[in-house]
């Protein structure tokens, strides 16, 4: 099968392109670099440093792909407050795009990446739930939500294509940027950790997540399009085990031998417990799941990886700030720095 990924230079989208080669299938990634990084992309990949809001038609009937994953996306939750109008260019206006090119191409299946920060702040501390009234809080989860709706309208107007959408949570592991400093929590404590730097926390590290390891979030999606129960279905992906902030930093901190020397930044507001149920994904899924190892187990998996491969330059916005009220003063002070 041919098959395209977008995004495949990033952390997510380069190991769902390495599942797919191993089953056997013919992969083109498509990727901007502007998040992702070109030693990334499996060598076995074709490769068009295209953006996804570019006209891909032509690309597209030339491969003729089978199978789209779209798993590009600036996937920063808070920074999107504050570049809005990138944030939904380059979510969703650039599904839509996609999607539009796959289905003039005549592909077959569908598979998209949203997020669980659809659903935005739980009323208590239970998990979220695919059935859930989604309320998001912030940009991001806003135009992931809509990018769901817009699949699914899609696809109940043209009859195709079929689809599966994932919401994961907070997935770690190997080509995951430890170097932007918006996103990606574990990396950005790994890298400060590394360096003999604090790990900063916004808040005072008792916000929850569950930390999930890439080997079977990456397995599930590779495999979406051949399970029947996944078709036209919504699934949230990640682990059960929870975790605070804190106790992440404690961790990395122990994993790499590191002192732990944590500073505490003004609170952002943002989602103090973020944790989704599982039982529709255990369902359609048993064999992946086993692939998803302990947060601990995965933490130091990842740092082995880091320690043999050189930490790549800091990964800048690839936009420019469009409102600069109630940006976090650390992040503000990145961008002053900036070169005009």
């Amino acid at each position: 099968m041919r098959i395209i990924v977008t995004g495949g230079a990033g952390f997510i989208g380069s190991q769902v392109a390495r599942a797919l080669l191993d089953g056997g299938h013919r992969v083109l990634v498509l990727d901007d670099l502007s998040g992702g990084f070109e030693d990334n992309i499996p060598k076995e990949a074709d490769f068009e440093r295209r953006s996804v809001t570019d006209n891909l038609d032509s690309l597209f009937e030339q491969f003729k792909p089978g199978i789209v994953y779209h798993l590009a996306a600036y996937a920063a939750e808070g920074l999107s407050h504050h570049i809005p109008v990138f944030n939904y260019t380059n979510v969703l206006l650039g599904t839509a795009n996609v999607l539009a090119a796959g289905y003039r191409a005549g592909i077959t299946h569908f598979v998209f990446t949203s997020s669980i920060a659809v659903y935005g702040h739980a009323q208590d501390r239970s998990p979220f739930r695919e059935s859930d009234a989604c309320i998001p809080c912030d940009p991001y989860g806003v135009a992931k939500l809509a990018c769901e709706s817009h699949i699914r309208v899609f696809h109940d107007y043209y009859g195709r294509p079929p689809y599966t959408i994932f919401r994961p949570h907070n997935v770690f592991g190997p080509h995951q940027n430890p170097s932007d400093p918006y996103r990606n929590v574990v990396g950005i404590f790994m890298k400060k950790a590394l360096a003999g730097e604090p790990l900063p926390i916004f808040g005072d590290g008792s916000q929850t997540r569950s930390f999930t390891y890439i080997s079977g979030v990456a397995r599930c999606l590779a495999e979406a399009p051949l399970v029947a129960e996944a078709r036209n279905q919504v699934f949230n992906i990640g682990t059960d085990e929870r975790m605070s902030v804190k106790d992440l930093a404690g961790h990395i901190c122990r994993i790499l031998g590191a002192r732990e020397d944590l500073v505490f930044l003004p609170a952002r507001q943002e989602v103090s417990h973020a944790h989704s149920d599982h039982s529709r994904l255990r369902n359609v899924f048993p064999q992946a799941l086993a692939e998803f190892p302990t947060v601990v187990d995965g933490l130091a998996a990842m740092a082995a990886y880091l320690k043999s491969h050189p930490i790549p330059e800091t990964t800048e916005c690839p936009s420019g700030i469009e409102i600069f009220d109630r940006l976090p003063p650390s992040w503000a002070a990145r961008f002053q720095r900036r070169p005009a």
